[in-house]
């Protein structure tokens, strides 16, 4: 070892040990066994709340506020008789009942031999289809297919027994 870094080591040493203050280490001891002070505050009891008032839901009947306002009318709900007869609750459902029928925009229309078809797109794909065709999650169902627009009549329970029923057209979407 050289001679300064023994130089420098005695001289930490020293300034180490000069560092240890008898008096301030007795009180740092009997600051740390002195019993803590009680408490001075206690947590507050929780207040009284309110029940919360019971509203009855009357809104079941209107258009979704989140649903575009189509050009051509987007139908209004009404009462329907007939569709208990017509509509099969117990049938295998399609992959487009899965999704919500505002998702759903036209992009097209063609026409072979077995009819007119339908291209709308939703998520970014493009299913074909053609009248009598299920969508959306409402019991949606393909009636009407226009170069210009598709109608789609849905039919939900009213949870009352009955069924409400909604004609909704989807006009083709200029650009795509």
């Amino acid at each position: 070892m050289s001679v300064g870094f023994r130089l420098f080591s005695l001289g930490l040493m020293a300034a180490l040990a000069g560092c240890d203050n008898a008096q301030s280490t007795a009180q740092l001891h009997a600051y740390l066994q002195a019993p803590l002070p009680a408490p001075q505050a206690m947590i507050p009891p929780v207040p009284d709340i309110e029940p919360a008032r019971v509203v009855a839901y009357e809104a079941g009947t209107l258009r979704s506020p989140f649903q575009v306002l189509r050009e051509e009318g987007a139908g209004s709900w009404q009462v329907s008789l007939l569709v208990t007869d017509e509509l099969d609750i117990d049938r295998p459902r399609q992959f487009l009942e899965g999704l919500d029928l505002e998702q759903f925009e036209m992009v097209g229309t063609f026409s072979n031999d077995q009819g007119a078809s339908a291209l709308l797109r939703a998520n970014g794909i493009v299913h074909r289809l053609k009248v009598g065709d299920y969508l959306g999650r409402n019991n949606g169902q393909v009636a009407f297919i226009n170069p210009e627009y598709v109608e789609v009549f849905e039919v939900i329970s009213d949870g009352q027994g009955g069924w409400l029923e909604r004609s909704l057209s989807i006009p083709l979407k200029q650009q795509s």
